[in-house]
């Protein structure tokens, strides 16, 4: 319980995976875009998604619980979304991945590890898990630890209803 501390505007993982993951039922993977719209906290650029070439898209900033302003993207075809990807304020430490989800996400979430480490990884790195919300499809997270040589790093988790290739 996070008594004491007034309304909360910000998200969870778990409150984005909620808004991609369709319901278990629906015959598509995903929501549409209007899940989105109601995210809480998430201030969108623009007020509906803009098409490129044949995807549409839509950024945004979303404050996430317990972890501070993180950066937001959806990319999708016209009636339902692709991917989410979460641009994750503070480092990614990839031993701490497990605990990490399991703050962000429903105590009834179904997480699991699909890929751990791989064998060559030193300071970057990546995870991949599957997490199944109570009622809702599959999704894979692929969270990602990217540091650089100018000693600046970036954390990406992105959710998809596939695994992807890679």
């Amino acid at each position: 319980c996070r008594c004491g501390s007034g309304p909360v505007f910000a998200a969870t993982l778990g409150d984005i995976a909620a808004a991609l993951a369709a319901p278990s039922g629906s015959p598509q993977a995903t929501n549409d875009w209007s899940a989105f719209s109601k995210l809480k906290g998430a201030t969108w650029k623009g007020k509906a998604p803009a098409k490129g070439g044949n995807k549409y898209y839509w950024n945004g900033k979303v404050p996430i619980d317990g972890v501070g302003s993180g950066e937001i993207s959806l990319v999708g075809g016209q009636k339902a979304l692709d991917s989410v990807t979460v641009g994750w304020p503070k480092d990614i430490k990839l031993a701490e991945v497990p605990v990490m989800l399991a703050a962000q996400f429903p105590k009834d979430t179904r997480l699991e590890q699909v890929r751990g480490a791989c064998p060559d990884e030193r300071l970057s790195g990546s995870r991949i898990y599957r997490a199944t919300l109570a009622g809702r499809k599959p999704l894979y997270l692929h969270i990602q630890y990217a540091a650089n040589d100018r000693g600046a790093a970036a954390s990406t988790i992105e959710m998809e209803p596939q695994r992807n290739k890679g």
